[in-house]
């Protein structure tokens, strides 16, 4: 057994592995692709909707998702929840 695994070439079984490797991350990436398919057009598509007939670039769009959670937080914040309560009790 020593003997036949000495006289495997490292250089050749590199190679071989990088192409297996290889193949194996190109499979995935389709698969990821192949799911992600339908979701990927949605968001070219309000992205472009949005750049086209309201002039958003994409970079004010990133803006916007990056400041959600600041928003969010702001909006539960201007809650007057006894007022809330209120409308609730009747």
């Amino acid at each position: 057994m020593d003997s036949w695994i000495g006289s495997v070439d490292s250089q050749t079984v590199l190679v071989v592995a990088a192409i297996a490797v290889s193949l194996l991350l190109v499979t995935l990436l389709f698969r990821i692709l192949k799911a992600g398919l339908g979701l990927i057009v949605t968001i070219l598509a309000i992205v472009l909707v949005l750049q086209s007939v309201f002039g958003i670039s994409a970079g004010q769009l990133w803006g916007a998702i990056g400041n959600l959670p600041q928003d969010a937080i702001q909006l539960v914040k201007s809650f007057d929840l006894n007022s809330l309560m209120s409308s609730f009790n009747g």
